[in-house]
């Protein structure tokens, strides 16, 4: 009877025991675990690079705010940003807008004018870790997180000139600009200089809108300069722009042989009568200053780009219509820009970026 009584205490120990040690396996092999897990590196998720533009106006004017509205959807294309922009039309809302921006956490804001410098300089201050680029800018603007872009349209804007200068047949060439600003004045004397390098006798007149967006008043100056006798007329005025292709198309309907050229951005597909060919801002500009802030290798300092600077600046045929070009025009547009690129043509311009 003992014996039973002392074989099932001995056999209660041994299940006892046997739990206790499975018990302290799989206490072991938990910890182990627990362990195991604490070697995992959980990687945080990278954060949205953010990149927010100031336009001076809308982007159905196919120039100058549709170009900064390209580079702006290349940057979210080809670096992977998420992107905004607005119309920061007024003094009083361009440091509102950067502002708000930078409060929102932008890593990148774009200020496309030469009137929005002094706004981004009073801001980007407050805000030391966000870069702030404004366009048709000036060294003397340049600050530790603020730099400027210019646009150097001069040497396409030359070779517009030499398509003009060949082809007119009453020697008398229009320019219509938005407001009288170095850069416009710049472009402006490049394609005139471009007319007098194969036409000396030709006389190009200067008219400007007052503002960038008076459609009617641009083509009110555009009918007034053919009915002189222009027969070519290239405009840097913004949406205004638009109503010197209107007038070149019912000079055209009448019977007159007049044309015009696109700014800023290739406008050929707006008005594909009027605009024979066009000097062209790429995007290419953008997404390489953007690329070097995502990426931390950004310096503050003027960035000039023209045609020799990776294809930011360009001439372009309207496709339509290049066949109304001889192919002698087209060759000596051709040795001038080969010229330009190879630096033995140097075009005449104002030096606004110092100031």
């Amino acid at each position: 009877m003992k014996q039973r009584i002392y074989r099932k205490l001995a056999d209660g120990l041994v299940s006892i025991t046997l739990i206790l040690c499975l018990l302290t396996i799989g206490f072991i092999l938990g910890c182990e675990r627990l362990q195991d897990s604490s070697k995992i590196i959980h990687t945080p998720e990278p954060e949205t690079f953010k990149v927010g533009m100031l336009l001076p106006g809308s982007i159905s004017d196919q120039g100058w705010n549709a170009l900064a509205h390209d580079g702006l959807k290349a940057i979210e294309t080809e670096v992977g940003a998420e992107i905004s922009y607005v119309e920061s039309l007024t003094p009083a809302e361009w440091e509102a807008d950067f502002r708000s921006y930078a409060t929102q956490g932008y890593d990148l804001i774009f200020g496309h004018g030469y009137e929005y410098q002094e706004p981004a300089i009073a801001v980007a201050q407050d805000y030391p870790e966000i870069v702030f680029i404004t366009s048709a800018g000036a060294s003397g603007a340049i600050r530790e997180n603020v730099s400027s872009i210019v646009f150097r349209l001069e040497q396409a804007t030359y070779l517009l000139g030499v398509i003009s200068g060949m082809m007119t047949q009453t020697d008398k060439i229009g320019i219509i600009g938005g407001q009288e600003l170095p850069s416009g004045s710049s472009t402006f004397m490049a394609f005139e200089g471009g007319v007098k390098s194969v036409n000396p006798d030709a006389v190009v007149q200067r008219a400007y809108v007052g503002d960038w967006e008076n459609i009617a008043k641009a083509r009110e100056l555009a009918l007034a300069q053919i009915q002189e006798g222009v027969d070519f007329i290239f405009h840097n005025a913004n949406e205004a722009g638009l109503g010197v292709f209107e007038a070149v198309v019912l000079a055209q309907e009448s019977g007159k042989t007049v044309y015009s050229f696109g700014a800023n951005r290739d406008q050929s597909a707006v008005s594909p009568r009027a605009v024979l060919a066009n000097a062209v801002i790429t995007p290419r500009a953008y997404i390489q200053l953007a690329r070097a802030v995502k990426e931390e290798a950004f310096e503050s300092k003027l960035y000039v780009f023209t045609m020799t600077t990776d294809g930011a600046i360009a001439l372009t045929y309207n496709l339509e219509l290049v066949d109304q070009v001889p192919e002698d025009v087209q060759q000596r547009v051709e040795d001038a820009r080969l010229q330009i690129l190879a630096g033995t043509l140097e075009v005449p311009q104002i030096d606004f970026t110092a100031e």
